[in-house]
């Protein structure tokens, strides 16, 4: 074995070692998971509290604004709301809101959403029976996505719909703080309500509710994520230019 060959033999397992240590890592932090989970099987008609948080993330609870809440807090597994638009479009006055903000030097990479959705409370057919899902990066002020809707007019009065898994993955990866809004619309009866569902059918919501869930990976540390990348890349490169 020439000097030069020995010389190939010893760096090689390096290079190897630093690509592997880079893929590995970031092989692991892709496994979506829940980031946020808000109680709604304890929220009395207004506001849904957050119940769970990944770690290196906060959140907001699920407020409604624009429409007019559910006033009684004599039952719980739900948030409602009536007087949402008649529109076969959404009022961009009217929706559910939450934020998520992941900790300085810190990303969440976004991947679904879990809901439950319901309507007429009073009669079929009744409530907001459309409902679309948008995010910002900015509150609203210039960048709105539009993250897909979700359709319960076939949907019996009272009546929980559940959708999982609904895909939430063009947000990316984001730092910093995301706004979400739930527009409800096209309802059939303005004094009616509609909303978010987890009732376990002691009061009047039938079907299998959730609390609502996203998902995404684990808060990644956006700084290391660069130094693995830059790792790799050097392993690679290294291992390469010795077997010239």
């Amino acid at each position: 074995m020439t000097k030069r060959n020995r010389k190939a033999w010893s760096i090689r397992p390096l290079g190897l070692a630093l690509t592997l240590i880079a893929c590995g890592v970031f092989a692991g932090a892709a496994t979506a998971a829940p980031i946020v989970t808000w109680d709604l099987a304890n929220a009395t008609g207004q506001d849904a509290a957050v119940l769970a948080t990944a770690l290196n993330v906060s959140a907001t609870s699920i407020d409604e604004v624009g429409a007019t809440e559910w006033a009684s807090t004599a039952q719980d597994g739900f948030i409602a709301a009536s007087g949402w638009t008649s529109n076969a479009s959404p009022d961009s006055g009217q929706y559910y809101e939450w934020s998520i903000t992941a900790d300085v030097g810190y990303g969440v990479t976004y991947d679904s959403f879990d809901v439950s959705l319901f309507r007429g409370i009073w009669g079929g057919g009744h409530g907001a029976d459309l409902w679309e899902l948008h995010a910002s990066i900015d509150a609203f002020a210039t960048f709105d996505l539009d993250l897909g809707s979700f359709d319960i007019s076939a949907s019996a009065a009272d009546e929980q719909t559940t959708f999982l898994g609904h895909d939430i993955s063009a947000l990316g990866m984001r730092g910093g703080t995301v706004t979400f809004r739930l527009y409800g619309f096209n309802q059939t009866q303005a004094g009616d309500y509609a909303g978010l569902g987890n009732d376990d059918g002691t009061w009047l919501i039938t079907g299998t509710g959730v609390n609502p869930v996203v998902h995404g990976t684990a808060a990644v540390p956006e700084p290391r994520a660069a130094v693995l990348a830059a790792m790799g890349s050097l392993g690679l490169l290294v291992g390469g230019r010795r077997r010239g």
